[in-house]
């Protein structure tokens, strides 16, 4: 079958084209795929999973103040900091560490499942979850008005060791924020979808920019 233009760069213009058409074609399967990745591995917005390095992970709180909800030093705020399972997120049930602090000791049920149970500052225990799967683990602080993910931690000078920060709302709608200091755990590295996301994004410029 014959060419219907006549001009070699009327031809080139179209393979040129159909070449760039194919390779937008992957680049958005490879989006849209990452996509759906990113929404079943991540059931929680803002929210850093993490693992413990020890069998104890302890949460501490230094509330310089002694006033409840005035913020300073590492405080929650008056919020209550909770350990959900990572696979349900803050839809599951929630292991509250409370406002003072605590630490959380982790047990393997040798059934691929792990017990997680809260002890407070008296070494007192105030109940447990069921991980499923893994000891892998969400964080959460509630001001009033539900739960609100981590949305920044920083590694300490100690190893495991890190000041995990929230930012959300309280009751009335008002923008608030509260920290904890974590000890024995570690974040969860970035899951390879994510790679796959920021490939398929960069893609999708590579071929707008080659067609302008």
């Amino acid at each position: 079958m014959g060419w219907l233009y006549k001009s070699r760069y009327e031809r080139r213009y179209v393979c040129q084209s159909s070449a760039i058409l194919g390779l937008g074609r992957q680049v958005v399967k490879n989006y849209f795929l990452a996509s759906v990745i990113l929404m079943l591995a991540a059931p929680v917005a803002n929210a850093t999973v993490w693992h413990p390095t020890n069998e104890d992970t302890d949460f501490i709180q230094l509330d310089f103040s002694g006033t409840p909800g005035a913020g300073a030093g590492i405080s929650t705020n008056g919020g209550i900091l909770a350990l959900f399972d990572d696979d349900t997120g803050f839809a599951g049930p929630a292991l509250e560490i409370g406002t003072d602090g605590g630490h959380v000791v982790f047990t393997d049920n040798n059934d691929d499942s792990w017990n997680a149970e809260v002890f407070d500052l008296n070494n007192v225990s105030g109940g447990s979850i069921t991980l499923a799967n893994n000891n892998w683990f969400v964080l959460g602080i509630d001001w009033g008005a539900g739960y609100f993910g981590d949305t920044n931690y920083v590694l300490t000078s100690t190893p495991d060791t890190y000041l995990i920060v929230f930012d959300g709302q309280d009751s009335q709608q008002g923008q608030i924020s509260g920290n904890t200091l974590a000890v024995d755990l570690a974040p969860i590295p970035v899951p390879a979808a994510v790679w796959l996301f920021g490939s398929g994004l960069l893609g999708l410029v590579a071929v707008a920019r080659r067609r302008a």
